[in-house]
């Protein structure tokens, strides 16, 4: 991560650190402020991407996207491009797929490849 185009001092990682250990804390004892993993949807779209036809996901907005898929609504819309791209070449199938939601890490963790199917 950069900071002003160069790397964080040892104090602002260590501080940023403290922030992300702290959040967990919160977190685990059911205080955050941040939305809860949601492995439901994060299943659904994993579901819509491996399917080839990405139109379930038109309708989504940016707003719907967060209020979903929470703080990792920007990787999302990576995963739409993504697969979009790979479908604006022709079919495609699904080679492999992971997902296991980590709440200790606030996050989940998925990977999904997929070949030209021609």
């Amino acid at each position: 991560m950069l900071l002003n185009g160069r790397p964080p001092t040892a104090a602002a990682r260590a501080a940023g650190q403290q922030r992300v250990i702290d959040t967990a804390r919160q977190f685990a004892r059911g205080e955050a402020g941040i939305k809860d993993l949601n492995p439901e949807w994060d299943e659904w779209f994993l579901d819509i991407c491996g399917s080839g036809d990405l139109s379930p996901c038109d309708a989504l907005t940016p707003d719907a996207m967060a209020a979903d898929a929470g703080n990792s609504a920007h990787e999302v819309r990576t995963w739409l491009a993504a697969f979009a791209a790979l479908g604006a070449v022709g079919p495609y199938e699904v080679t492999s797929r992971f997902y296991r939601p980590i709440p200790e890490y606030i996050a989940a963790f998925g990977v999904m490849t997929a070949r030209g199917s021609q």
